[in-house]
């Protein structure tokens, strides 16, 4: 994540996937690029949390094996994080 004066860009160096934040009219004008759709995923991922309950990192496991990485909670969807 850069941030230059009010404007945000995520990027995923994996994929290729951008996401632009820009500030509008109160809220945030969003333009997404590339296979993943970085926003979409980021607000799904909040989501889950903010319904868990917002639980503390303790209370999450990372499980690593040959197929990947998932970041596990037993409140929340797993989430599976890239491989470089």
């Amino acid at each position: 994540m850069v941030t230059v004066g009010e404007v945000v860009h995520l990027v995923d160096a994996v994929t290729g996937s951008a996401a632009t934040l820009t500030p509008a009219d109160g809220g945030w004008q969003v333009r997404e690029g590339g296979p993943v759709r970085l926003w979409e995923r980021i607000e799904r991922v909040l989501d889950a949390y903010d319904t868990a309950g917002a639980p503390g990192p303790e209370t999450f496991t990372l499980h690593v094996y040959d197929g990947g990485q998932h970041l596990r909670h037993p409140q929340m969807p797993g989430l599976p994080l890239p491989r470089p």
